[in-house]
């Protein structure tokens, strides 16, 4: 039996321990002291800036009118479209100015004028009014100044926001100068909104909403307008942002409803190659489709996202979908439908925003309509549940910047990942055949999409923070324990639940295709085409081959083949009247095993009839 060691010998390490862990405190609080010096010393010539932290400035670059560079030569002239807007909006400019004067106005006189689009010189007021920013203010007089001053000596988040500063909006002339005025005041907003809430203290997603509220607010200001967007059940966006994600697990359930009811030929496609919302969804909704769309547009959404709240972020995600159906249908792989929705479109849209605004109204009218405008109602969890503005002292794992074990909040996301994830498995494995569905390429997941979506509900960024197994669960290695961690951890977990989801699939389709006996597989430059000569130069091959094993089977049994409706039993010459048929009337002609499928039967709810898009 093992002897206990000394009593002396245990004081020594706990001493030891404590020093360590003091010391760690210590320079965490250095660190944090040294990071506020910097932005209070702002843009003063004294104060260091790496040289990589400014970006280079041309004269030739187009600054629009938000303040966001493009790399391209300014116009020799404006032309007359041009024009003519800026008259437009001079004149809408004169009525919203009447119209703020005599705040509120009629409710449907609001409304109007709001999906017309805020003018941009308005955007300031009508912010304000619609979050009620100076009530907020009026309300809570030297509170702003006592939570900044309480995060220079306690915040916890300083690095992490500090890193997340430094890459939001760099190409806009508001943030592009390292510890410009609009750089410092995000940066105390964000620290001072950690110490006020400090049930969700900091997430990389608050820094761009942020980081919008104050290309059109004051420093105090966009700090009451943050809280309104977090707080108020309006637009909870407290629930995004809280660790476990209550509220984008809620939506993205909801936006797979609508999908699957009104726009089911799509829905399809994106299981059929894995694209699950998740992928391309989780800015949309975290930042409000920023950096996601054309800034100019987003900004429209914003107006009507603060006007009818977050119903809005739904419909935009649908109309979206919608509007690019075609487009994304005639993408077949995973890498390029995602680089469509999350590159392309911010570059293009293909849409005016006032088309793009429009579709988007009678996208709302329709999900009204079918009863799916409104999601199911929110847990208790997405809404704070501790008194606001009042500190509470950071434990000393949060202070020393620790690593931490995976909660079970998180862990529960990544297990309703997994089965949301094996229910679409199952779902397209009983619609669509394993030899035609390009599962069974191994192009239905590629690294290079998650490569590219470090950005999520993020600035383009990669995290510092990283994942390792110890045996009883996944560890976070970092300096900081912001929700941020969560947010990246999504990243790795979507790439087990998708490596488990494929394992699933070939599980299932190897069972299937052992008691296959008259399948035929198209060939994998046109998978879900049926060549004529092909497909009868394989029913022959598989007949003969039929009446070496069985010739009286071969008399009475004829090659089954599911065309179009899925209810035609088709013979040689039959086949024939079908595929030319097809061609014809242009409709999709399926291979299936034993399954009743009907690819064309994508009657949209939404369809153009429905709403003249």
């Amino acid at each position: 039996m093992t002897a206990a060691p000394p009593a002396h010998d245990n004081g020594e390490q706990n001493h030891q321990q404590q020093q360590q862990q003091y010391a760690l405190v210590k320079r965490a609080e250095d660190e944090r002291e040294d990071i506020f010096k910097r932005y209070e010393l702002g843009l003063d010539p004294h104060n260091v800036v790496d040289s990589w932290e400014n970006p280079t400035f041309e004269i030739y670059h187009i600054t629009d009118k938000y303040g966001f560079m493009h790399d391209s030569r300014l116009p020799s002239s404006r032309d007359s479209q041009e024009v003519q807007r800026t008259k437009i909006e001079l004149e809408r400019d004169k009525k919203w100015v009447k119209m703020l004067n005599h705040w509120p106005p009629p409710q449907d006189k609001l409304h109007k004028r709001v999906y017309k689009g805020i003018p941009d010189r308005m955007r300031w007021p009508a912010w304000k009014q619609l979050l009620n920013v100076q009530q907020s203010m009026d309300n809570n007089v030297g509170v702003y100044a006592r939570m900044l001053q309480m995060a220079k000596e306690n915040a916890t988040e300083t690095r992490q926001i500090d890193a997340d500063v430094n890459r939001q909006f760099r190409d806009n002339l508001a943030y592009r100068e390292r510890y410009s005025v609009k750089q410092c005041s995000l940066f105390n907003v964000l620290n001072a909104y950690s110490i006020y809430n400090s049930e969700l203290g900091y997430c990389q997603g608050m820094a761009c909403v942020a980081g919008v509220l104050l290309l059109y607010m004051q420093e105090e200001e966009a700090f009451w307008a943050l809280n309104t967007l977090i707080t108020d059940r309006k637009y909870g966006m407290h629930g995004l942002f809280i660790e476990g994600f209550p509220k984008l697990t809620r939506f993205i359930e909801h936006h797979d409803r609508i999908l699957s009811k009104i726009m089911r030929k799509l829905h399809k496609h994106f299981m059929k190659h894995n694209v699950d919302a998740l992928l391309y969804a989780i800015k949309w909704f975290f930042v409000v489709f920023v950096e996601r769309v054309p800034f100019s547009l987003s900004l429209r959404v914003w107006d009507i996202f603060l006007l009818d709240g977050d119903r809005v972020i739904l419909a935009m995600a649908i109309t979206i979908l919608y509007l690019h159906k075609d487009e994304l249908l005639r993408l077949k792989d995973m890498d390029g439908i995602i680089e469509y929705l999350q590159v392309k479109l911010h570059k293009n849209f293909g849409y005016s925003d006032d088309d793009a605004i429009q579709a988007l109204e009678r996208v709302m009218k329709k999900l009204k309509d079918l009863k799916l405008d409104v999601p199911p109602p929110a847990k208790t969890n997405e809404f704070p549940t501790r008194p606001l503005g009042v500190f509470v002292a950071a434990d000393l794992e949060k202070k020393t910047g620790r690593r931490r074990d995976y909660t079970d909040t998180e862990k529960q996301v990544l297990t309703d990942v997994i089965t949301r994830q094996e229910q679409n498995a199952i779902e397209v494995q009983s619609t669509v055949s394993y030899e035609t569905s390009e599962c069974a390429t191994g192009d239905a997941y590629s690294m290079k999409t998650y490569q590219s979506m470090t950005s999520l509900a993020t600035s383009p960024a990669i995290s510092s923070y990283s994942l390792y197994s110890n045996g009883n669960g996944f560890v976070i290695t970092g300096t900081e324990d912001s929700r941020s961690q969560s947010v990246n951890n999504l990243n790795y977990h979507w790439q087990q639940s998708q490596q488990q989801s494929y394992a699933y699939m070939q599980h299932i389709s190897a069972d299937r295709l052992s008691h296959q006996r008259h399948s035929y597989s198209s060939d994998s430059n046109s998978r879900n085409r049926l060549d004529l000569d092909k497909a009868l130069e394989a029913l022959q091959s598989q007949q003969v081959q039929l009446q070496h094993e069985n010739h009286h089977q071969q008399q009475q049994h004829s090659k089954r083949i599911l065309v179009e409706n899925g209810t035609d039993k088709l013979t040689q010459e039959n086949l024939a009247k079908a595929v030319k048929h097809h061609n014809e009337k242009s409709y999709d002609v399926v291979i299936v095993n034993d399954v009743d499928v009907d690819v064309d039967d994508d009657d949209d709810a939404l369809s153009v009839e429905n709403t003249r898009l």
